[in-house]
């Protein structure tokens, strides 16, 4: 990024453009991805419980 040659002055564009693009990718990745999955899940449950989804009978052990 700090080149001053004529010849790598054509390159800082491209190294710019893949740093911020493996940054963002990391970001969505390790926190985006799993944070929509939590949100559903508790939506999900949020729902059931609202509709009374998990109300089904218990299943008895095994052996009794």
């Amino acid at each position: 990024l700090f080149e001053t040659s004529v010849q790598a002055q054509f390159s800082i564009p491209m190294a710019i453009s893949l740093g911020f693009g493996v940054l963002f990718a990391t970001f969505i990745t390790l926190v985006l991805v799993p944070v929509i999955y939590l949100i559903q899940e508790d939506m999900k449950n949020g729902i059931n419980r609202l509709f009374g989804g998990g109300n089904e009978e218990a299943v008895a052990p095994i052996g009794s």
